[in-house]
């Protein structure tokens, strides 16, 4: 496993926290709870912050150094 060059993992995780954060929109505090609305804005840093460096380290993987 190369940590330079793995970017699926960032978009995995990136794909887990927006659907977290799709669902505390769509559900609200009623039904995903407190914890998840309180969580909200986490979700959408982690969710931008993965899709952002795997993005980075994607289009980066064919490129010689």
């Amino acid at each position: 496993m190369d940590f330079e060059k793995d970017y699926k993992s960032y978009f995995i995780f990136g794909s887990i926290c927006f659907l977290c954060a799709i669902i505390t929109i769509v559900g609200g505090v009623e039904r995903t709870g407190i914890w998840m609305d309180a969580m909200y804005p986490l979700f959408l840093l982690f969710s931008i912050a993965c899709f952002s460096i795997g993005w980075i380290r994607y289009s980066k993987k064919d490129e010689k150094t």
